[in-house]
């Protein structure tokens, strides 16, 4: 009898080195180790603490790097929301950078307006100036609230990017621009630190409301399913219906 020839079948992708290596350090990644732990606070908490201070220094560098205005108040805050709630809608890329970018140009169009009334500027009374300050402050946080709630790409700290583009400390276009491109910046840094540290599904654009209602605490929804204000809320629907 002939003896058969038997070929060897080529080794598969998962022999590589390349993919050995990636599962190796996908252990490591915060999808895998929040399966794992007990201690999904602390886990939380180091990852959270680590990618926001991480992105701050990176926005830092850039800055000094171009020599444009890169760190302002409102960052902060977002860099929290985009690293604890990442699977959030109110974390992904759409909301943050159309929150920020037009709550910005709100509280610097409705500045420019109160100054072209002559209210505003330091040759008016003081009584005047106060009130018409006072006024744009208000009305830049109007329009951003109502801007962000029209367009659905709710982002709760760009408020704060209305305000202090009211208040005169994003005037220029060198600032509305380094504001605009620290926005930018910090936006990428959530998609690294969330897609490729963490493992998540971060989405690039819009949020999937099918993978925030399936993330629980990563989408800032409570573990028990509900918050103290849907309890509240309960509540007093159950005791209007009683009544």
């Amino acid at each position: 009898m002939r003896a058969r020839n038997f070929r060897v079948a080529p080794a598969g992708p998962q022999s590589g080195r390349l993919f050995r290596l990636v599962a190796f350090f996908a252990r490591f990644q915060l999808r895998m180790v929040l399966r794992t732990t007990a201690h999904m606070g602390l886990v939380l908490g180091l990852f959270v603490g680590s990618a926001a201070v991480t992105s701050l220094v990176i926005l830092t560098l850039g800055a000094y790097a171009v020599r444009l205005p890169f760190l302002f108040p409102p960052l902060g805050p977002s860099a929290f929301v985009l690293f604890h709630t990442p699977m959030s809608d109110r974390a992904c890329p759409r909301n943050v950078l159309l929150s920020h970018s037009l709550s910005v140009l709100c509280g610097v169009g409705i500045l420019r307006a109160v100054e072209w009334t002559g209210l505003g500027s330091v040759s008016a009374s003081p009584e005047a100036f106060r009130t018409m300050w006072l006024a744009s402050v208000v009305l830049s946080l109007g329009a951003s609230v109502a801007v962000m709630l029209a367009l659905d790409c709710v982002h709760p700290p760009a408020a704060a990017s209305a305000l202090i583009a009211a208040m005169g400390y994003v005037s220029n276009p060198a600032q509305i621009i380094g504001f605009i491109c620290a926005v930018v910046l910090l936006t990428a840094n959530a998609v690294f630190f969330n897609r490729v540290l963490g493992g998540l599904p971060y989405p690039l654009w819009r949020a999937d409301p099918r993978l925030v209602r399936s993330y629980g605490v990563l989408a800032g929804i409570p573990s028990a399913g509900t918050g103290y204000w849907q309890e509240l809320a309960a509540t007093m629907i159950t005791e209007r219906r009683g009544s």
